[in-house]
């Protein structure tokens, strides 16, 4: 079941962030899932551009990595434990920030964030909007940062946002492991795949009303 926070701002969010938009949406599904964005990268790679994004180590430690290593890393749900045969995912160790940096400018984005916990300090901040592992767990996600229950990894949704070119990851206590989702239509995608339906529907209905026509 897919959890939704608005995340309601008013003017002074507008003023120190220039956006036009005033409500961003938090959607949480939870895992277990495998997204594979980072599998073209081998374990303890960073500064690399992957579909569009370039990834940079901003301070601290950050790095792809492998399934799971105690008191290191571990793979966030349905990504694998093996550090040979897992998929590969971004670990921001305790003290660390990675950047994000986009081609194009973007206005949602989906994360699938590992080992929910709002005590451990992870933290996605957007143009001046940050979300914690504090916010996902009064949406609904488990506060407990297991590994191996769905609602502590979580796809989360973010979208609402204005538009950005950049997003930072970082954590301030333990690995906050992550990987990115598939992405979010933009508005002017989905304007296209309305006007698409819409010309779809139209075209079916020439076809039987010509059908009926003929049969007269």
């Amino acid at each position: 079941m897919r959890k939704v926070l608005l995340i309601t701002t008013g003017l002074a969010w507008l003023a120190l962030t220039g956006s036009a938009y005033a409500t961003i949406t938090v959607t949480l599904t939870p895992g277990p899932l495998d997204p594979l964005y980072f599998e073209p990268e081998a374990a303890d790679v960073n500064g690399f551009k992957l579909d569009g994004i370039t990834w940079t180590d901003t301070s601290g430690v950050a790095d792809t990595e492998k399934g799971s290593i105690p008191g290191d890393d571990a793979a966030p749900l349905g990504m694998g434990t093996s550090t040979t045969t897992g998929t590969t995912y971004m670990a921001v160790q305790a003290g660390g920030s990675e950047t994000a940096t986009f081609s194009t400018p973007q206005t949602s984005l989906n994360i699938y964030w590992g080992s929910i916990d709002p005590g451990n300090g992870f933290a996605v901040t957007i143009d001046g909007y940050t979300l914690t592992g504090a916010d996902l767990v009064a949406l609904g996600a488990t506060d407990n940062g297991s590994h191996s229950q769905p609602t502590s990894n979580e796809l989360v949704t973010i979208s609402g946002l204005g538009a950005f070119t950049k997003a930072d990851f970082s954590s301030t206590k333990n690995s906050f492991e992550f990987s990115i989702g598939p992405g979010v239509p933009e508005a002017s995608t989905w304007a296209m795949m309305t006007l698409g339906f819409v010309g779809l529907g139209y075209a079916a209905f020439r076809r039987n009303t010509k059908g009926r026509a003929l049969a007269i």
